[in-house]
């Protein structure tokens, strides 16, 4: 986090609080902060960490719902962007119903990135060396919302013991993660713990193919042998983000769903010869924020292998106290 707004808004939607920290330039991936806030109230809390991140959105807009003032939560609901994820400080926010009574109360709370992330791993099993010129994915969004927009709020972890938990969808997706991290190449998590197809993205947003292209040197060396023993070239591509997405596999069944996207390569051969190919994302059922895709691609003498590992990962956990 390059800085972290905090906002605290009445049941009645009024600011109480309306915190900006700006944390320089040495970045944080959490914080604690002591609030005062009225008692007896169920409070809405907003956090949007790198705002300045966020195409066309100047501080002061959000600087002016100062104390008492209403608007902040339609304000920052409906607020869309079409991101430019050159920067990496890439904007996350989150909101939480909080409960507070005649007591203190501590809660930790999370964000969640507005963003997609992209990880293509290659192996090569032919001799000769293997440049990818380009990587495309279809069907993305160009613009998103900066608040996430599920609409259940609630989701199902199924415990270790059989039992079942009803989670904030939040730390459900935190449950998630710290699974995920623990075994990163399990392709059967996902659909074992479930898709989160129920959101939204901005009315009318243009979806179309992204083509990233590569570095000019980016190369897949060939098989060589090191004592008789096989070492393939291997190579990951530069790592890319992209906005949160809704294609769904069965257009007008409904506003939520599976959904389906595709993967394009463009290479060039140790022939200097050029080839296309494109594949279906076989293990990616949704597009939802914060998700890390993992695709496996291993070139073979005749083919090419590849395997789509879904996970997300939430490691930003800022916390306050209220």
């Amino acid at each position: 986090m390059k800085t972290l707004r905090i906002v605290v808004l009445h049941p009645d939607g009024t600011v109480e609080h309306n915190r900006f920290l700006d944390f320089g330039e040495v970045m944080q991936t959490e914080c604690t902060q002591l609030v005062e806030v009225k008692r007896n109230e169920v409070k809405s809390v907003y956090l949007i960490a790198n705002e300045g991140s966020v195409p066309g959105l100047d501080r002061m807009e959000l600087d002016d719902y100062v104390q008492g003032a209403a608007g902040f939560k339609d304000k920052a609901d409906n607020l869309s962007f079409v991101p430019d994820y050159t920067d990496r400080s890439i904007p996350m926010s989150s909101v939480y119903e909080v409960a507070i009574g005649d007591k203190s109360k501590e809660c930790r709370l999370c964000l969640v990135r507005t963003a997609t992330k992209f990880t293509f791993r290659f192996k090569n099993m032919r001799s000769g060396a293997v440049a990818v010129n380009s990587i495309a994915v279809s069907d993305i969004a160009r613009s998103t919302f900066l608040m996430p927009r599920k609409k259940n709020p609630m989701m199902t972890f199924e415990e270790a013991d059989g039992s079942r938990s009803e989670l904030f969808w939040i730390d459900w997706l935190k449950r998630v993660a710290d699974e995920s991290l623990e075994t990163p190449d399990d392709k059967e998590l996902a659909d074992k713990r479930g898709w989160i197809t129920d959101y939204d993205i901005p009315a009318g947003a243009v979806s179309d193919s992204v083509v990233v292209a590569a570095p000019a040197d980016f190369r897949v060396a060939g098989l060589v042998y090191d004592m008789g023993v096989p070492k393939p070239g291997e190579a990951v591509y530069p790592v890319f983000y992209l906005p949160e997405s809704k294609s769904l596999k069965e257009p007008g069944t409904g506003a939520y769903g599976e959904q389906a996207y595709t993967m394009a390569f463009e290479l060039t051969d140790d022939n200097n010869a050029k080839r296309k190919f494109s594949r279906p994302f076989d293990n990616l059922k949704a597009l939802f924020r914060n998700t890390h895709v993992v695709v496996d691609v291993t070139f073979l003498e005749k083919g090419v292998q590849v395997d789509v590992i879904p996970y997300s990962e939430v490691i930003l956990t800022p916390e306050f106290g209220l």
